[in-house]
């Protein structure tokens, strides 16, 4: 992995993506290929993970997200507390 890949203020869990976007990201990992936005705590968290590159929409209707290849390499990195 290239270090300089991601900016270093978004690997704590305090920085700009806090905790409750962590627990949002844990989520659409755990819900497979697509998670479907279904609680009003994943449309907060949605904005800063979206804006982060962490997670992308799957089709037209704005309903379901899937875990970008970036966002799965963050949650790797902080399971390994890097």
């Amino acid at each position: 992995m290239q270090s300089g890949a991601l900016s270093s203020t978004c690997w704590t869990a305090g920085g700009p993506v806090g905790p409750g976007c962590l627990a949002f990201l844990r989520r659409v990992r755990g819900g497979g290929a697509t998670y479907k936005l279904v609680r009003n705590a994943d449309r907060e968290a949605l904005d800063r993970a979206l804006a982060a590159g962490f997670v992308a929409w799957v089709d037209c209707n704005r309903g379901d997200v899937r875990l970008t290849a970036r966002g799965a390499e963050y949650l790797d990195r902080l399971a390994r507390v890097e």
